[in-house]
């Protein structure tokens, strides 16, 4: 993985800015480095009229930038992160996976497409027509419904199958965020209220509105079959060579004029004088180096650290990951959901030939197999 061979410069412009931030996602694993690259495009072509928001949208761009830069520097918690974004576990694709799940699919069989026409036919004979129609006032809508319009079912299903899975998974993959306890929408409604009556229709929505906002934070959104594939394959090694392997960073220009010496570019008495040194050897602390690209050359600097990520590292993370990972299958005939989640690849090695053969004359428990004589 290719590290920056120039530190971060201390301002840039908005348009170095862009630039920046596609030459570093254009070292990034080209397994995830499409997503990564779109988001970058999408985000600067939206806020490309200044506004109120343009100076925190900025420092959030240069912060994304350190974090590029740490990750193809070796550090292997941003690269981590960015793989949980590129793959949906997390962040802007994530939410966009979630509002293609939460659509439902349409009615499944006849009666619920009786039930729907039903439905339609009574808020069509509730709106009367002629002048008292354009009098009435719009009904009022109702508040925290917004699961009402989501495919709960399949919802359901996707929970009670992760609630499992992170079960099996508990010591072989980190699970962001809270795990999933229960899969009872109605968890937080009362049976009665005060006065021993049943709670009224708003505190049962709210409470239902609640339960929901909770568990979707918690839903892992399935992915493609093709995608589901590539990270399986990734896990298994397809990283180390091939079109999946990281692209090599291109030599750093040189310039004809000559460059000052360290001792020159890290030496200012004036800032020393008028700021804290804490505040000016900031950015080559040990926890900032790979992020800022500036080293403490000094007899008190420590050891540089690695700057590049083994294909092993690759390989787990990449499984780590697959198993957050599910696909959703329906069946044609059924319409019923099923899903399939990665899991962890053994860490056993295959037996040689000359460790079978220890077990040639024995059986399962260990106990050696006598032979009958032949009659």
């Amino acid at each position: 993985m290719p590290a920056p061979t120039y530190p971060l410069p201390p301002s840039l412009s908005p348009i170095h800015l862009y630039r920046h931030l596609l030459r570093e996602a254009s070292y990034l694993p080209p397994a995830f480095r499409a997503t990564i690259n779109s988001t970058i495009r999408t985000r600067f072509h939206k806020s490309r009229k200044d506004g109120i928001h343009t100076k925190g949208r900025l420092a959030k761009a240069k912060s994304s930038l350190r974090t590029l830069r740490a990750a193809n520097s070796g550090d292997k918690i941003a690269m981590q992160s960015l793989m949980m974004k590129g793959f949906g576990r997390t962040g802007n694709r994530r939410r966009e996976l979630m509002t293609q799940l939460v659509k439902p699919q349409g009615p499944s069989d006849t009666e619920a497409l009786e039930s729907l026409m039903d439905q339609t036919e009574k808020c069509d004979a509730q709106i009367q027509p002629g002048a008292d129609a354009s009098k009435a006032k719009p009904a009022r809508k109702p508040k925290n419904n917004f699961f009402e319009n989501w495919d709960q079912p399949k919802l359901l299903k996707v929970l009670e199958s992760q609630r499992q899975h992170q079960k099996d998974t508990k010591g072989t993959t980190s699970w962001p965020g809270t795990a999933v306890r229960t899969v009872d929408p109605d968890q937080f409604v009362p049976k009665t209220n005060t006065w021993g009556k049943p709670p009224a229709e708003s505190l049962v929505r709210a409470k239902r509105a609640h339960w929901w906002r909770r568990s979707a934070d918690k839903i892992m959104p399935p992915l493609g079959k093709g995608e589901w594939d590539l990270l399986r394959r990734l896990s298994s090694g397809a990283q180390a060579e091939g079109e999946w392997a990281v692209p090599r960073r291109r030599h750093y220009a040189s310039s004809e004029v000559p460059l000052l010496t360290e001792s020159a570019q890290s030496w200012s008495w004036e800032s020393y004088a008028t700021t804290p040194a804490a505040r000016i050897e900031k950015p080559k602390t040990m926890s900032r180096q790979r992020r800022t690209g500036q080293y403490d050359l000094g007899p008190y600097g420590g050891h540089e650290r690695s700057k590049q990520v083994s294909n092993r590292w690759f390989r787990r993370a990449y499984n780590r990951t697959w198993q957050l990972t599910p696909i959703v299958e329906q069946d044609p005939h059924t319409l019923q959901y099923s899903l399939c989640w990665g899991n962890a690849t053994s860490k056993l090695p295959s037996a040689t030939e000359a460790q079978q053969g220890i077990f040639e004359s024995v059986d399962r428990k260990g106990n050696k197999i006598h032979k009958k004589p032949d009659a």
